[in-house]
């Protein structure tokens, strides 16, 4: 590691290709990863609860419209929970993205690659805490990510590496995770993807145990031109912390479904007040001719 402010670590940032197409559906996934989820004002604040602490991230959808919509929808759909921050090299950078789920569904949009986005202009500066996409080449992004640990001018250098958002809070949690083990191969005995992803998380907790992991993510999008907030709880069908029925391309703004006490308690007053008005009305027409004709019979 650098013990200097200022990394010049040019070391590469490699992923894992994985088969391009599993299971003979890849245009239709690649159809929906293109799918533009968000405005081009909107930005998504990500919680994250680690076993090292909690951290923030703010990501921006100007500075990278595709990496924003597959980052944010992966942690949306809990894609990250429980997955561990295999390569974390101080004063470098830390990655992730590599997961544990069961869902087929969930990994053939994960590792769909995406296409690259155009650096934001002006360009932004790879300083702590800048999140960016790992990539093995030109379009080649897709659920990996990572987060500079220092500033670094190499980083950013290749087309894949656009910054796509920032840790605004927590940053020490980041700072915390174990890098006991160093960086992945050759660079240092770390963790090789490939056998995280064959062997999965018992890999890890077999021969790295200490390494840290996410817990839960939770996603708030906010979309400024409108000014709404879009609040999109990230637990449900496809596993821990999948989305609840979200439609690719669709942002759903988050409304109480609940009951309106005051319209309905008003419904209900105004019906049942009808039946009593409308029973005491018969009751009346009902009693008043007949005592008229006891009385004229007593006459």
């Amino acid at each position: 590691s650098n013990d200097s402010n200022t990394s010049n670590d040019h070391r590469p940032i490699p992923v894992l290709v994985t088969d391009s197409d599993p299971s003979g559906t890849m245009a239709e996934i690649q159809e929906s990863a293109e799918v533009t989820d968000g405005e081009q004002t909107e930005s998504a604040f990500v919680q994250c609860k680690t076993s090292a602490g909690s951290f923030a991230m703010k990501f921006q959808r100007e500075w990278a419209p595709n990496g924003y919509d597959r980052s944010v929808r992966l942690f949306e759909r809990g894609f990250y929970d429980s997955t561990h921050f295999y390569r974390v090299v101080p004063n470098f950078l830390t990655q992730f993205g590599i997961t544990y789920s069961n869902s087929n569904n969930l990994k053939k949009f994960a590792y769909t690659q995406i296409k690259d986005d155009p650096q934001f202009d002006p360009k932004i500066k790879f300083e702590e805490g800048i999140i960016s996409f790992a990539g093995s080449g030109p379009d080649s992004r897709s659920s990996q990510l990572f987060i500079a640990l220092a500033p670094n001018e190499s980083l950013g250098t290749q087309s894949w590496e656009t910054p796509v958002g920032k840790v605004v809070q927590g940053i020490e949690s980041i700072r915390n995770l174990y890098s006991g083990y160093g960086d992945m191969p050759p660079w240092g005995k770390g963790p090789e993807q490939g056998l995280i992803t064959n062997r999965g998380r018992k890999y890890i907790e077999e021969e790295y145990p200490l390494l840290d992991r996410f817990l839960h993510c939770s996603v708030k999008r906010i979309s400024h031109e409108r000014g709404e907030e879009v609040d999109i709880p990230s637990n449900a069908a496809e596993g821990p912390g999948a989305s609840r029925g979200i439609r690719s391309g669709s942002v759903p703004i988050h409304r109480d479904l609940r009951p309106v006490e005051g319209d309905h308690v008003q419904d209900k007053t105004t019906i049942l007040g009808g039946g009593v008005i409308l029973l005491i009305v018969v009751i009346i027409l009902f009693f008043i001719p007949e005592k008229k004709t006891k009385s004229s019979k007593k006459n």
